[in-house]
Formats: structure tokens, C-alpha cells, sequence
């Protein structure tokens, strides 16, 4: 009896411990479970769509926890950037070290500016700028001021205002500029190290605090503004604080509207769509160039869009040098794989590069181009670009749109 009893004891203890083991074992790694009805789901269901394009992304394993998260954040972002930079001569930038460009270090970030309109290349050349390992990509911050161009009142001291803030990090009394990026992802999506978090916690992005605290770890800012014209910029080139380098691109009008004809949100804003207004602006900011340039000329260049287009690699490198920066691997893998190949839509950055500027040339009519030449001749003239004189001399490959040009008083 005594046996049984001690047999029926032993298989029951047995049996409890293996209930024990897969109960704990059901619960041990929360990271890769999933319950079994989300298992039967389609695929799609881990699908999310970002700017049109579908990623899968893992199962979150813990929610938004709000402080303890962003920090730990921040810190994996500050060791990452200096991960990056750890081979970089800081000296090319005239400091000694990272800390003197970390603003959380009281340094001074070297920034740069990019003045143009738009469809004239500043897309591409702000991914330039961006594949600089250690940048902060602050994307048109007047996007919410939708199709006008500011060329003074109501709106000039606002947006002047706003750009300053962003440069200096300063995210705060910015509700305009938020609310515009809740509902247009892609105000943020451009600044791939602020995005590769916020697509994951969408409400980083319209947190001012932690964008604000997330800026100030970045040794380089890049900005690009389609929106503002060049004599307005004068206000940011005289402050000391911001030391930022101004870039003015200047793209042929005859390719600017080119391009400008396969964007919706052009047609009805007579800022986009009317070339008068565009070549108007043009010489507007060949006037402001020549009164700035002598002032700043270590702060301030001018490029055309097509030199940059012809030449790549070479005009990069002169860019670089003038904003402080040393070439990286990053740049020259960027360089490579966006000028040797096209693919994407009419926003796309992936091109054949010396094909894209005189595209006009093969696709627009003659007697839209003239109409063009007839507006915007003078503009065409301060800035270097040959008239076409009929179909025939437009369409041929031995008619050069680009001649030189010098900035004057």
C-alpha cells in the first residue's frame, strides 16, 4: 500500500513540474511571441506604408514609455554618431574635436543653407548633404506656408524666424510646423536619422522637446528652402551664432517649368506656374548675390543647377570644401550609386545625372519655349543661358543651353 502511494506521489509531482515548464516557457520571451490568431493574419497586417512604399516591421515588443525610452534613445543616437565619425578629421573643419560642434557641448554645429525654387535640384543636392555621416537634415521647415514664394511682408519675419529657431534647435511656440507634419509624413521622412525612429513611434516627431534634444547631438545641420528669396537671407547670414553658409542653386527656367509640368501642386499657384514670376525672382536673387557676395564671401556661393548635374563628383567636392566638410565613403557611395542609373518617378534623386538638365530640350515645344525665352530673357542673360533660336537649333546636340556668366553690381 505503502508503495502505491509513493508511486501516485512521484507521477503526480512529475507531471505538476511539467505543467510548471510550459507555462513559463509560454511567457519567457515576449519578444518573438505572438498569439496564435495574429499568427492566421495575412501578411499585410505588418505591413506599414510610409510615402507610398511598404515595410515590414517587427512586432513592437513595449510600448511609447515616454522619458526612460527617449533618453535611452538619444544615448544609442550619441554613440552611433560618434561610431560614424571616428575616422573623421575633424580638423577639415576646424576644431580639434566632435564636442566643439555638439551643441549639448555648447560647440557650434557647422550648418549650411540651401536657396532655390522648385524643381531645381535641391532635393538631390540636400541628399547629398545628408549622406554626410553626422547630419541633421532639416527639410523645407516652410512647407506648411503650402505654394507662394516670400518675398517680404505678411510672411518673411515669420518663416526668417522659424528658420533661425531650427538651426539653433529650438523647437518650442513651432504648432504651425507640427501640425503641418502630422498630417504630411514626408516633412519628416527626409531627415532619415529623425525618421528611422519616428516611423516606428510616430509621436516623436511631434514632440518639440525631444526634437529639439535630438538636433543638438548632430556636429553638422543641412537645411534646404524653396520658399523664401535670397535678399531675406541677409538677417541669417549676419548672425554670429548661427555662422551657417548659404548655397544659392540656380537652375535654366526653361527646365525648371519643364519639371514643374509633371507636379500637381503647381498647375494652380501662379508662384510655380507662371515663368515671369519664376525669372522675376531669378534676377531678384542675381541682384541680392552681387550685394552679398563681397560681404560674405567666405558664407555665401552660387551654383547652377546644371554644373552640378554635368559634373558631380567635382562640384560636390567644391561644395564641401566651401561648407567645411571632408569627403566620406558615404558621399561617394551616394555620389555613385545616384548619377550612374535611373529609376523612380519624377521625384526620384536616382538619375542619370548629365541627361537630367536639358531635358527640356528633347520634350518641351518650341513656341512654350519661346514664350519662356520672351519673359525671362534678361534673367536668362545675368545668369548664362543661350537662347534657342528655333526648333531645329533646340533640339540639336551641338546647341549648349549653359555660356558664362559673372556676378556684378
Amino acid at each position: 500500500m505503502l508503495r502505491r502511494v509513493n508511486f501516485y506521489s512521484i507521477c503526480f509531482a512529475f507531471g505538476l513540474s511539467v505543467l510548471l515548464i510550459l507555462a513559463g516557457s509560454r511567457y519567457t520571451d515576449n519578444t518573438v511571441y505572438r498569439p496564435s490568431s495574429e499568427s492566421r493574419r495575412n501578411i499585410k497586417n505588418f505591413l506599414k506604408i510610409e510615402d507610398g512604399e511598404d515595410h515590414l516591421l517587427p512586432m513592437p515588443t513595449n510600448q511609447y514609455d515616454g522619458l526612460a525610452d527617449t533618453e535611452r534613445l538619444l544615448e544609442n543616437t550619441r554613440n552611433k554618431i560618434k561610431t560614424d565619425l571616428m575616422n573623421y578629421n575633424f580638423t577639415y573643419s576646424g576644431v580639434q574635436k566632435i564636442e566643439d560642434l555638439l551643441m549639448e557641448h555648447n560647440g557650434q554645429p557647422l550648418r549650411s543653407l540651401i536657396i532655390s525654387t522648385w524643381r531645381s535640384g535641391t532635393t538631390f543636392l540636400g541628399e547629398v548633404l545628408n549622406a554626410m555621416p553626422g547630419n541633421f537634415y532639416h527639410y523645407e521647415p516652410l512647407l506648411n506656408y503650402e505654394i507662394i514664394q516670400i518675398r517680404g511682408p505678411p510672411h518673411a519675419a515669420k518663416a526668417l524666424s522659424t528658420i533661425k529657431n531650427m538651426l539653433k534647435c529650438n523647437y518650442d511656440d513651432m504648432e504651425d510646423y507640427f501640425k503641418f507634419g502630422k498630417g504630411h509624413v514626408f516633412q519628416f521622412s527626409h531627415n532619415t536619422r529623425l525618421w528611422g525612429h519616428c516611423k516606428h513611434k510616430r509621436e516623436l516627431c511631434l514632440d518639440s522637446e525631444f526634437t529639439g534634444k535630438f538636433c543638438k547631438l548632430f556636429p553638422f545641420q543641412s537645411m534646404k528652402v524653396v520658399r523664401l528669396r535670397l535678399r531675406l537671407i541677409e538677417e541669417i547670414l549676419e548672425d554670429k551664432e548661427l555662422n551657417v553658409k548659404v548655397i544659392l542653386l540656380i537652375r535654366d527656367p526653361r527646365g525648371v517649368m519643364q519639371s514643374r509640368q509633371h507636379r500637381d501642386f503647381c498647375q494652380p499657384a501662379p508662384d510655380c506656374w507662371r515663368p515671369e514670376l519664376l525669372c522675376a525672382d531669378m534676377i531678384s536673387d542675381y541682384v541680392a548675390a552681387a550685394r552679398l557676395l563681397p560681404k560674405y564671401p567666405d558664407r555665401l556661393t552660387v551654383l547652377r543647377y546644371e554644373e552640378l548635374a554635368l559634373n558631380p563628383n567635382i562640384t560636390s567636392y567644391k561644395l564641401l570644401k566651401f561648407l567645411g566638410l571632408s569627403v566620406t565613403p558615404s558621399i561617394e557611395e551616394f555620389l555613385h550609386s545616384h548619377t550612374n542609373v535611373e529609376s523612380g518617378g519624377v521625384s526620384s534623386t536616382f538619375r542619370v545625372s548629365r541627361d537630367v538638365p536639358f531635358k527640356w530640350k528633347n520634350v518641351l515645344d518650341y513656341n512654350y519655349v519661346e514664350e519662356i525665352q520672351m519673359l525671362c530673357k534678361e534673367a536668362m542673360d545675368l545668369w548664362g543661358y543661350e537662347l534657342a533660336q528655333n526648333a531645329s537649333q533646340m533640339a540639336s546636340k551641338e546647341f549648349n543651353p549653359l555660356k558664362s556668366y559673372v556676378i556684378t553690381q
